[in-house]
């Protein structure tokens, strides 16, 4: 951007927060959000100390930014006493390529969703008026919160990046890399369709299947053939997928009991709980966790032991206490097995299309 850039009126709000350029009120809200830890951890580029001094210059900055037409600078304020929340930004590149988008959230202010608000706000304006073909949004390795807010956003994760930026000693630092096109938020946005709407499931990050990050979006099936409270198995070469309409929405996982290996889309669907048709399991394609252990027993995910059980008798032998059962090596492979959590495939709607991200593409 090289003309000045107004800033939108009437400013980007959803009711809870809203965005506006700083002023010199700002200043004191500013130097206090400064002062916190994980701000000045997190963010390398902040003095140290932060000082009254830097924030003036700081507000003069986003000012002088949206006259220049280099960046677009928001206070993230709450819309009915105007109190300083955050800030976010949109910096501009050469082109419309390579834009990128950065925030912080005033420690008093966060665990609240604000981020994630703010970042919703500012990337939509940005595609809609400003025609950005591409955002990018980086952050510091160990920052998991932001990193967390990036992909529930909808910025997909392309790695590390070595020595992408220096301290405020000048010595570099890696980041870890997220983009996002139009498209991308597109997708998003589609995760938060009404109920009864085809919407894929919002699931624990920590539950990605192994090799999904910058895996390829493979398509699946029309979203139109499935129906809420349903399961089918989609088969792409030797990979045998899950794909289930929960309450939380669509789930993609692997298409076998996590301790037999036995179809899931042969068992029964209650909510986001799926019983497997062989030895009794349940397992949550929500969480991932197991909410009822196989009858044959075996290590839960967290290494527990549960002894072997009887449907006719499902509380004769308590979670951790082993049934004694004479040496042999069916009993071993019974305490040695680990009945682990589901991972999920994370998934997308496109053009009525249901796709899922896959670590190795199907012949």
């Amino acid at each position: 951007m090289s003309e000045p850039l107004s800033p939108p009126n009437p400013p980007l709000t959803d009711e809870v927060v809203s965005l506006r350029p700083f002023n010199a009120d700002d200043v004191p809200a500013i130097v206090a959000a400064c002062q916190d830890t994980d701000i000045q951890r997190w963010i390398p580029m902040i003095p140290v100390p932060y000082t009254e001094a830097d924030a003036r210059r700081y507000v003069l900055m986003t000012l002088q930014a949206w006259h220049d037409g280099t960046s677009a600078e928001f206070a993230v304020v709450d819309p009915a006493s105007d109190r300083l929340l955050g800030s976010i930004g949109l910096h501009f590149g050469p082109n419309p390529r390579r834009h990128a988008v950065g925030y912080w959230v005033a420690p008093e202010a966060r665990r609240r969703g604000v981020a994630l608000r703010a970042v919703r706000l500012v990337v939509r304006w940005g595609f809609e008026h400003l025609a950005i073909e591409r955002l990018a949004l980086w952050t510091l390795p160990g920052n998991v919160a932001s990193q967390a807010v990036a992909e529930r956003a909808g910025f997909r994760n392309e790695g590390v990046i070595r020595n992408w930026e220096a301290d405020r000693d000048d010595h570099p630092v890696d980041a870890v890399m997220f983009s996002m096109t139009p498209d991308d938020l597109a997708d998003a946005e589609a995760i938060d369709a009404p109920s009864g709407s085809p919407r894929i499931a919002r699931l624990p990050r920590e539950l990605r299947a192994t090799g999904t990050r910058t895996a390829p979006f493979i398509d699946l099936l029309a979203a139109d053939e499935l129906t809420p409270g349903t399961m089918r198995r989609v088969t792409l070469a030797e990979l045998d997928l899950l794909v289930a309409w929960t309450p939380d929405g669509i789930v993609v996982t692997a298409d076998r009991c996590p301790h037999m290996s036995a179809p899931l889309s042969i068992g029964v669907l209650n909510g986001c709980v799926v019983a497997c048709p062989l030895h009794e399991g349940r397992f949550d394609l929500c969480t991932g966790e197991t909410v009822q252990m196989p009858t044959t027993g075996g290590l839960d995910a967290d290494g527990r032991y549960h002894s072997p059980w009887s449907p006719a008798a499902p509380s004769a032998a308590p979670a951790g206490e082993a049934r004694l059962e004479p040496p042999s090596k069916k009993a071993e492979a019974r305490r040695l097995t680990r009945v682990g959590r589901l991972r999920h495939f994370p998934a997308r709607i496109r053009d009525g299309r249901l796709e899922a991200q896959l670590p190795i593409l199907p012949e």
